[in-house]
């Protein structure tokens, strides 16, 4: 083919120019999208920036604030003054669920020689001849001379293995009394292991995290942590233009060469500024590899075109007057009209093509007017309601037959039409019109709203919509899903999880306190066993006794602090008895009007039909108390507080507890339950009280409503099941008090050693013959080894190992006839406490009373010969009948 061919006019030379002209549109496309995409890549740069640093700032301040929470949380279990060994002990039973970016805890004294630490100090050849110091450390002269908690620059650790660069946080430990410093407690967090270095490692490589703190020193880096920690940039201008740019992001050489775009932000813990610097390059590698691509597209589009332009114009000049007449004849709706083709050219191809077009309309107008019938059948047959309306006035224009039944066909047809945002409830019209509908064929989901159904009701509906479009008219297809019932079952679901969270919070703050109970228990019982015999052997009225005395008052008073928390753990022993609410109340009356001042009226209205309920009557006094206290601090003026009984329908108890005080607001009602949540001074509440009534109550089988308006008062509502009809059940004979003593043998296990020795002087001094054991196996020791059977097993029920109803069972199968007594001040099995509660086992709790011991001694002891005589007063009953 000769160039004067190629450039003659016609076809081929206009295919020739136009493969030429395609040549500089794409190279300018190209460009175009070059810069385009380098802005895009510049602004992501930006933002990913940005966002990084803001996401590592929270991330340095969350591990750090974490850090201070947790040594503040355990500062008052700690005293500086405890050995070494038990501060390990504590040290990694607080710590043992300890994340790993935690290096470790210590304790020091206030010189910084560490007296206990979480891990183990390192031992061998290496290691320091005495505890390690760590006086020297700047972190820790700062604390000493600050006094308040510290968080120091990054060190080497001394401990940890390896010696990895860690945070120290540290925190001073006071005397709870006069706060005189004792020592101090540390904890060293991992920067290698920090939540804002492992967030680096997603940034692309070089990217480089540091904290600058104020005075120009580098706080962390996560690049080369030996060579920049600690080094001082307070004099390099950059630092000083930082200070006044605010969160700005700016492009910089960093000192190692490399250009980076940097931003800032401000961490909230400590004075300092953290830098995100992502390479610059990041955004230019994406940028060339896409421009390369674009020109080789453009290059080879351009060939490719050239060399068929010229190879089909050779055969098309003369068939397309032809082909141009069939395609008209098509376009006039002559839809049998077919071209002619011949041979296998690109013309005949072309013929072929048109032939297979238009048979491909043909088949597709039929195909359309049977999918308009199924489109009609699906539209009417939906069971969802579904309209279509138009785009530009919001008129409705059909709805199926589910839409006029949940709609009405009245307003549906109503004449003139009617428009969609009627179908909308009122308050949400205005947002349902700024609403963006789709401009494609997807289906789009637009949200919940109210709508009005056919009677007026309001109904929740999630919307879904498509878009139509028919010519110039844009018409939207809207499906509604009637989602009221499901609104309802998932806020009745949520209500159930609250109340599960509440259950499972109390449970574990009640096992956690229950277990400091048990242990304070015991403390109690020796040193008020202890005091009661020395004040015994000592003459009236010197200032001896009274000193015993105030002992014992101590004693009786911390006792009664411990019954609160176990009320509050749920292991209080409980002596459930069948009581008169209303006598109750009335023996109290005085007691509450004492509570709650002269300047408050107590109203007592108690109807005589109450019935009796199976609770404890220390409990409900403890309620009552509790209640009134609360009622007192809300009448701060004066006021009435009022409380009733009355009968519910279904024969319980209802318990109405009204004052005219502040009342509560209602974001704070839902909380009022929570265990040390107050909205009182420090100084004036613990948040204990409504938590202990809620757990009293509910563990008794009962509930509990609050009612509360702002300034007209509070009500709370207490409804407590009847008790049982009573039952003719024998009860013990008293014993009297010049028979508390005996010379039988006592068979005593304690594992307390100082509650132990107090017990069994006790028991010696009555009279008492008494072999003392630690434990389960100790105590079966003892007993291979007595010449003769104990009378009476007097045990602990909380014991290491084999438990006091454990071991009593035991025995009780190998000496039939073996009287058991219990004593506790907490019981964590349930049907020792079921036992206790329903006086089938003898039980005393701790911390009890020198005379109260020996009382239950000696009615354990007479219980075998009581039971006989009942047991002989049957049989002359049944013979004389």
């Amino acid at each position: 083919m000769s160039l004067s061919s190629v450039l003659r006019p016609g076809i081929r030379r206009r295919l020739f120019g136009l493969s030429l002209a395609l040549t500089v549109p794409l190279a300018l496309v190209a460009a175009v999208r070059a810069v385009d995409r380098y802005g895009f890549e510049q602004r992501q740069l930006r933002e990913r920036s940005r966002t990084a640093v803001a996401h590592n700032a929270q991330l340095l301040d969350g591990d750090l604030n974490r850090a201070r929470t947790l040594i503040t949380a355990v500062s008052p279990m700690l005293d500086a003054r405890t050995p070494p060994a038990q501060l390990d002990s504590l040290l990694r039973a607080v710590f043992a669920d300890a994340t790993d970016d935690i290096s470790n805890v210590w304790v020091s004294d206030t010189t910084g020689r560490v007296l206990g630490s979480l891990l183990p100090v390192p031992t061998g050849p290496s290691a320091p001849a005495t505890s390690p110091s760590l006086g020297g450390r700047e972190y820790f002269k700062a604390a000493r001379a600050s006094g308040t908690f510290t968080i120091g620059q990054p060190v080497r650790s001394l401990i940890t293995a390896g010696a990895p660069w860690v945070i120290p946080v540290v925190q001073p430990l006071r005397h709870p009394v006069t706060h005189a410093l004792r020592g101090f407690i540390g904890m060293g967090l991992r920067l290698d292991r920090l939540a804002a270095m492992r967030y680096m490692q997603n940034l692309p490589e070089n990217s480089v995290l540091t904290v600058l703190r104020d005075d120009g020193r580098v706080f962390v880096r996560n690049r080369d942590l030996d060579r920049w920690i600690d080094r001082n940039f307070a004099a390099d201008p950059r630092f000083e233009a930082d200070n006044h740019r605010g969160d700005s992001l700016q492009s910089v050489r960093s000192l190692d060469g490399t250009e980076r775009m940097v931003t800032l932000a401000r961490l909230t813990t400590l004075r300092a500024t953290a830098y995100v610097g992502i390479p610059a390059s990041a955004s230019r590698a994406a940028v060339q590899s896409q421009f390369v691509l674009d020109l080789i597209i453009a290059l080879i589009a351009v060939l490719v075109f050239a060399g068929i332009a010229l190879l089909a114009a050779r055969y098309i000049a003369n068939p397309l007057v032809a082909l141009s007449e069939v395609a008209t004849a098509l376009a006039g709706g002559d839809r049998d009209r077919r071209a002619l083709a011949y041979g296998n050219d690109e013309v005949a191809d072309l013929a072929r093509a048109l032939n297979g077009m238009a048979d491909a309309v043909q088949d597709r107008e039929r195909a359309l007017a049977a999918s308009e019938v199924r489109y009609r059948s699906l539209f009417e047959t939906s069971p969802l309601p579904t309209l279509t309306w138009r785009l530009r006035d919001g008129r409705i224009e059909q709805g199926n037959q589910a839409a006029r039944a949940f709609f009405g066909d009245a307003r549906l047809d109503r004449e003139g039409g009617l428009r969609i945002l009627e179908l909308i409830a009122e308050p949400s019209r205005a947002a349902f019109g700024q609403v963006p509908l789709p401009t494609g064929p997807e289906t789009m989901h637009v949200g919940r709203w109210q709508l009005r159904d056919a009677v007026g009701a309001l109904r929740d509906a999630e919307l879904f919509v498509s878009h139509i479009q028919q010519g110039d008219e844009t018409s939207v297809v809207g499906v509604f899903l009637d989602i009221t019932e499901q609104q309802r079952a998932e806020s009745a679901l949520e209500q159930s999880r609250e109340a599960l969270r509440q259950s499972q919070k109390m449970e574990a703050l009640g096992a956690f306190a229950g277990g400091i109970a048990h242990d304070f228990n015991n403390y109690l019982s020796a040193i008020a066993t202890n005091a009661e015999m020395l004040r015994d052997e000592l003459p009236d009225g010197t200032t001896s006794r009274r000193e015993a005395d105030e002992i014992l008052g101590v004693a009786q008073r911390a006792a009664a602090l411990t019954r609160q928390i176990l009320v509050f753990s749920r292991r209080q022993v409980v002596h459930e008895d069948r009581i008169d609410v209303n006598a109750v109340l009335r023996d109290v009356g005085t007691l509450l009007t004492r509570l709650v001042g002269e300047h408050i009226r107590v109203d007592l209205e108690l109807r005589e039909d109450a019935p009796p309920v199976l609770f404890d009557r220390g409990r409900l006094e403890q309620v009552l108390m509790n209640l009134a206290a609360n009622a007192r601090d809300a009448m701060v003026q004066g006021g009435t507080l009022t409380v009733r009984t009355e009968p519910t329908p279904d024969g319980a108890l209802r318990l109405r507890v009204h004052d005219s005080g502040v009342g509560i607001p209602r974001d704070v009602l839902p909380r009022v339950f929570d265990p040390f949540y107050t909205t009182k001074p420090r100084d004036k509440g613990t948040g204990l009280g409504l938590a202990m009534v809620y757990t009293i109550v509910t563990g008794a089988g009962g509930t509990i409503e609050i009612d509360s308006t702002v300034g007209a008062g509070t009500e709370v509502v207490l409804t407590l099941p009847a008790a049982p009809a009573a039952s003719a059940t024998p009860v013990s004979e008293p014993v009297e008090p010049s028979r508390l003593g005996g010379t039988e043998h006592v068979l005593l296990v304690e594992d307390e050693p100082a509650v132990r020795a107090a017990t069994a002087t006790l028991l010696r001094r009555a009279g008492y013959r008494v072999t003392q054991a630690g434990d389960a196996t100790q105590a079966l020791e003892r007993l291979a080894e007595l010449d003769r059977t104990p009378d009476l097993l007097l045990s602990d029920v909380v014991m290491p190992g084999v438990s006091g109803p454990a071991l009593a069972a035991d025995l009780q199968e190998r000496l039939p006839g073996l009287r058991v007594l219990f004593m506790s001040g907490y019981a964590d099995d349930d049907a020792v406490m079921q036992g206790i509660a329903s006086h089938s086992l003898h039980f005393i709790a701790k911390p009890f009373r020198a005379a109260e011991l020996l009382a239950a001694v000696r009615e354990a002891l007479d219980a075998l010969l009581l039971e006989e005589r009942h047991e002989f007063a049957g049989r002359v009953e049944l013979e004389q009948a």
